[in-house]
């Protein structure tokens, strides 16, 4: 299958697992990150490991995928997971009204779901609003995002895949209507140059768009660029994930991460996905809002904050981020714009972001005329359980610098998002790039 060459833009939750499933099904495949691990919108988000049970009221197909890859990557990587569980809880009439709407969305989408007793609630959670009046349990975890991606692009290596972060595409080659390859240069050096392929894949997320449109002109893939903010509270209070009982809104969940608790979200659009502002007012806000459902938050100051930006699929100019659907789509620019060799996929989330996977790769095995089935809901992800005894062993067997590696394991402990992306600035030796 040599001449089966893809190139992946973009080493996110998505670009990652793309790379995992081309590489499993034996493509020749290389992913490039101008950034480091969870240097994008995968390391700026909340720390779940959605149900779906959020999105069921209002988009169904986005909580089917959620719940499926839910349960598939809790077991391919299970050393990512904690599987907290969560409540959405009512704290009046206005939320109680919901609870129709809630049941028949989860039932719609195959999300279990148990209703609480309240007393119970209490007692599980002692620091929740004492007022609650309705709880469900659902499935939500929390993933730590820095190691799934980690072991997606060890395990892709394994799989003979090639990975090259800290790697800016400056331009694609393009012969009369095709595209032939990229241009590169290697941010941690200087070094520049060019690699050909088969087939480019896009998986830039919020900058995908901006990608393909400053360097080849396209404006086909129209998105909403919604900025999310969290406000970070250094102590944990909930074993469970706390989610308001209503359609998703701004300031209605707390999520125990690490010995955190991170209140989500806002919605506001930007145009730019690295120069945006955060407003103040909304980290009073999200404080205010999280410790309406965990009132002893109120009495712990935000002792950080940050916001990652959701690239998501724009249904037209009047478009409410907040209604925006959060499921995929793939866009075959041969189809939409005249340009030959060149693929992109946008939306989806962390959460879904096997499936996204799955789905392109079916899709570029079909147009490539590649039988093979996708693997990655089986493919136990690797994770290697390092010590002084065996790195030697494991850094050969890796073709990763000991040290590079140690560095890799060390920094996947106790990491919480927005903290200082990681020091580790290649996964391969800048000097591979261009032999």
């Amino acid at each position: 299958m040599a001449e089966n060459k893809v190139i992946v833009i973009g080493a996110g939750s998505t670009g990652s697992f793309i790379t995992h499933d081309l590489a499993s099904r034996g493509f020749d495949v290389m992913v490039v990150e101008k950034g480091n691990i969870i240097g994008g919108t995968s390391g700026r988000f909340h720390g779940m490991l959605h149900s779906g049970a959020r999105y069921a009221m209002n988009d169904v197909r986005a909580a089917q995928e959620s719940i499926t890859d839910n349960r598939v990557i809790s077991e391919i990587a299970p050393f990512c997971v904690e599987n907290t569980g969560g409540l959405f809880v009512a704290l009046n009439d206005e939320d109680i009204s919901f609870q129709g709407k809630f049941e028949k969305g989860c039932s719609s989408a195959g999300i279990p779901i148990e209703k609480l007793d309240t007393a119970a609630v209490l007692r599980e959670e002692p620091f929740i609003n004492k007022d609650v009046k309705v709880a469900y349990r659902v499935p939500d975890k929390t993933i730590n995002s820095f190691r799934f991606i980690t072991s997606l692009l060890l395990t892709a290596r394994r799989e003979t895949a090639k990975v090259y972060l800290n790697t800016e595409v400056t331009d694609f080659i393009k012969e009369g209507k095709d595209v032939k390859g990229i241009k590169l240069k290697n941010n941690s050096t200087g070094e520049t140059g060019e690699i050909r392929a088969d087939l480019i894949i896009n998986a830039g997320g919020a900058w995908a768009s901006r990608l393909v449109g400053d360097k080849l002109g396209i404006n086909s893939i129209d998105m909403i660029l919604s900025a999310g903010t969290m406000a970070v509270i250094n102590r944990r209070f909930t074993k469970n994930i706390i989610n308001r009982l209503r359609d998703p809104s701004d300031g209605d969940i707390v999520v125990p991460f690490f010995n955190d608790s991170i209140i989500g979200t806002t919605a506001f659009i930007v145009d730019d996905p690295e120069n945006f502002e955060i407003d103040k007012d909304d980290i009073n806000f999200l404080h205010k809002a999280g410790s309406e459902m965990i009132p002893v938050l109120a009495n712990y100051p935000v002792y950080r904050y940050y916001a990652g930006v959701r690239p998501l699929i724009s249904a037209g100019e009047d478009t409410d981020s907040r209604k925006a659907s959060r499921d995929f789509r793939i866009f075959d620019h041969s189809d939409s714009d005249n340009i030959n060799n060149l693929i992109s996929i946008v939306g989806g989330k962390l959460s879904t972001s096997r499936i996204m996977a799955k789905e392109i790769g079916d899709f570029v095995s079909d147009k490539m005329n590649v039988k093979q089935d996708s693997k990655t809901d089986k493919i136990k992800l690797f994770w290697p359980e390092i010590s002084r005894e065996n790195i030697e062993e494991m850094s050969k067997s890796l073709r990763l610098d000991k040290n590079l590696l140690a560095e890799l394991m060390n920094e996947s402990n106790g990491k919480t998002y927005s903290d200082v992306y990681s020091n580790t600035l290649d996964i391969l030796y800048s000097r591979e790039l261009f032999n």
